[in-house]
Formats: structure tokens, C-alpha cells, sequence
């Protein structure tokens, strides 16, 4: 078979098993005939997000530092999501934008405006620590027959 040939049948063989693998995937529903279109091409949807401080002080504002946080919060909660193709940016300084491909679902939506919140709260003591009664503690032999250690000895049993 000369070489001419033997590129023709590769090249047969290569595209017969692409539309193979094309042909299972639509039939198991895993891609279909059209290409996924991006945001630019498929239209979405688009949130503004506006930030608000809680407790504002006289004259504290949102710095961009601040902005930039939320941006890659919000970031990796739209990715954990699974959405391909979010663009996620701050506007004039103030505002956060989401623009996202198709219609999110509910649940999407909560996650991105869901504020994350942590509280502190002061520990009081009221007390010193004491340590465990001897008689409520846990015998170390109990351990030492669960897991061997290397750094605690064994001591002989019987």
C-alpha cells in the first residue's frame, strides 16, 4: 500500500471513530448537535450587587480591597456551582457584577447574594481548668490496643 493510501485510510478510520464517540454522547445525552454557546452568543443573566457595611460608622466606606474579596468569594460559589463562563467584576468602584450564561437556578442565585457573616463573641471564664478525675479517665491501653504508636511504649500486659 503505498503512502498516499495509508494516510487516506488513517485519516477515514480517525474520523469514522470521532463520529462514533460524537454519536454516544448524543444518544446517552452527555453533548448534543449544537455547541454550547458562551454569554457573549447565548444572552444570560446579569446581577448588580450592591454592598452594604453592617453597623456603619460616620464616614466609613467599602475600599477596594474590600470589593475584590467579595468578587473571589462570589467567584468560587458561582465555580463551585458548576456555571462555565460567569464573569464576575466590580463596577465604578461600588457595585459587584454577576453575568452568567442561561438562566441560574434558585439555588445559584441564593448562594451569590447570600452574605457570609462571621461573628465573634468574647469566652468568659468562669473557673480555673482542672483536670479529669483519675477515675473518668480513658486508660491509655485502650489506645495503645487500637493504634500502634511508635512514640508511646508498650508496657507488657498480664
Amino acid at each position: 500500500m503505498s503512502t498516499a493510501k495509508r494516510g487516506l485510510v488513517a485519516l477515514a478510520v480517525l474520523t469514522i471513530a470521532l463520529a462514533g464517540i460524537l454519536i454516544y454522547g448524543v444518544t446517552t445525552d452527555r453533548t448534543g448537535w449544537d455547541p454550547k454557546l458562551a454569554l457573549d452568543l447565548e444572552g444570560g443573566t446579569q446581577m448588580v450587587l450592591s454592598p452594604e457595611l453592617q453597623e456603619a460608622q460616620d464616614g466609613q466606606e467599602i475600599t477596594q480591597e474590600q470589593l475584590d474579596q467579595a468578587v473571589e468569594i462570589i467567584r468560587q460559589r458561582v465555580d463551585g456551582t458548576g456555571v462555565s463562563e460567569a464573569e464576575i467584576s466590580t463596577q465604578s468602584g461600588s457595585n459587584i457584577v454577576v453575568s452568567m450564561p442561561g438562566v441560574p437556578s434558585a439555588e445559584t442565585r441564593d448562594l451569590i447574594q447570600t452574605s457570609a457573616q462571621m461573628a465573634f463573641r468574647p469566652v468568659i471564664t468562669t473557673a480555673e481548668g482542672a483536670p479529669t478525675p483519675e477515675d473518668q479517665r480513658t486508660p491509655i491501653e485502650t489506645f495503645r490496643n487500637r493504634m500502634p504508636n511508635p512514640r508511646i511504649p508498650r508496657t507488657p500486659t498480664g
